[in-house]
């Protein structure tokens, strides 16, 4: 993911094809160099290598521009010790690789050669209390701004945690969402993946309201700029949405995992738009998704997907910024006039002729038959639109997930309890 996306056109299109650049395509989870097992959050660096925080098998996994198979992998230290306990979370700089470490309740950050672990967020091994951002409680997602600023989601406390450049471990962090308080309009409830643009505004997909938040410095409540706060499949709202990344336009591309879909949504509206897997809501299959988390855009403006309830990472291909299909229209207008000899009136006659010719990238050049009219008032018959299905289904992943996080998250859990439940949850 990147700090700051290049512009994209609001006209931009992507393939509705996907590709499976990480694990397989048919879901099947593994621990080969090949497989992933619970992949959950992404990034990709400036020389175009994904990272993966792959859960399950305790690894962050790097998959080559041009490759489907890890050519590198981190799972230890220096001293051969496990590194992660199920990681959830990744986040590449030009300098740093940072991990969010979910079960020792920390973040790592490295050098981009791997080397170096330490601590700069929680203590690890250390559940956290309350509010106390010293630690940290059930961490999701991280975000790392163009100062370095690490932003960590912790959905135990409903908080958005700001820590400092060079930040250790135990430091206190800065709380800038939230206040432990859940379910509200303006107070996010278990915030799931965020974005912070350059002008230090902050985006939090807040999953379980159904609803895309921001926060702006130092203010004491959020602004809902996506969703109603119900759930639903129409291009008004949003259904359990886990990410978002918003373009320098203001664009946001949101992450919409229970409608299993992306939309773009424009700054300063109350719709979006449906850009990737729009046709329905077929599980497991190539082009569609089963519980999404993530979602990241290479330097190009691909898009990539962590499928996370199939083990894998999509990749959609952005055909142009203009739109996969053009359209030029070329209007004739023949003028007959007619003299009477018994009037003075001059009748005229006009016949207006519009031929429409679609150029689509992937299709041979199609013209549509000639449309003739004699009236000022041209009509064309739009193209049928296949209506989304009214009825929302959902994956047993997701309703295990979300119905069991309020007892698991504000109980008092020891260290073993959260990785068995966690387990649950996440498998």
């Amino acid at each position: 993911m990147y700090s700051a996306l290049q512009t994209l056109s609001p006209l931009a299109r992507w393939a509705q094809n996907a590709t499976t650049v990480a694990g397989l395509k048919n879901g099947t989870s593994g621990s080969s160099q090949s497989t992933l097992n619970q992949n959950r959050g992404i990034s990709i660096a400036s020389d175009g290598t994904l990272y993966i925080a792959d859960l399950l098998n305790n690894r962050i996994v790097l998959i080559g521009p041009n490759s489907t198979t890890a050519i590198a992998s981190i799972t230890t230290d220096s001293a051969s010790q496990n590194l992660f306990m199920y990681p959830s979370d990744v986040f590449v700089t030009q300098k740093y690789i940072y991990v969010l470490d979910m079960l020792n309740y920390q973040v790592v950050k490295l050098f981009l050669n791997r080397t170096n672990p330490v601590t700069v967020a929680g203590i690890k091994g250390v559940r956290g209390r309350s509010l106390n951002t010293s630690t940290l409680v059930t961490v999701t997602s991280i975000f790392v701004d163009n100062n370095e600023n690490l932003y960590v989601s912790d959905i135990g406390n409903n908080i958005v945690i700001r820590y400092p450049p060079n930040s250790s471990s135990g430091m206190p962090g800065l709380i800038v969402a939230g206040n432990g308080t859940a379910r509200s309009s303006t107070l996010q409830y278990m915030p799931s993946g965020i974005f912070v643009d350059e002008a230090g505004t902050l985006y939090v997909a807040d999953a379980p309201n159904h609803q895309i938040q921001i926060w702006y410095n130092e203010a004491s409540s959020g602004v809902t700029v996506a969703g109603t706060g119900i759930s639903g499949s129409s291009l008004s709202q949003l259904f359990l949405p886990m990410g978002v990344v918003v373009d320098s336009n203001g664009y946001m591309y949101i992450m919409d995992s229970g409608n299993r879909r992306i939309l773009r949504w424009p700054p300063n509206s109350n719709s979006g738009e449906c850009i990737v897997a729009c046709t329905g809501f077929a599980v497991n299959t190539v082009d569609t998704f089963n519980f999404a988390l993530a979602i990241a855009f290479d330097s190009y403006g691909s898009i990539f997907i962590s499928d996370t309830g199939s083990n894998r990472v999509q990749k959609f291909q952005i055909l142009d910024s203009f739109g996969p299909t053009s359209t030029t229209t070329s209007t004739s207008t023949t003028t007959s006039i007619v003299l009477t000899t018994t009037t003075t009136t001059t009748a005229i006659t006009t016949t207006t002729t519009t031929t429409i010719t679609t150029i689509t990238t992937t299709t041979a050049i199609t013209t549509i038959p000639t449309i003739t009219t004699t009236s000022s008032s041209l009509q064309i018959p739009s193209v049928a639109r296949i209506p989304r299905p009214t009825a929302v289904t959902i994956s047993i992943t997701v309703l295990v997930m979300f119905f069991f996080y309020p007892k698991i998250f504000h109980g008092t859990f020891n260290h073993s309890s959260d990785n068995f439940l966690a387990f649950i949850l996440l498998s």
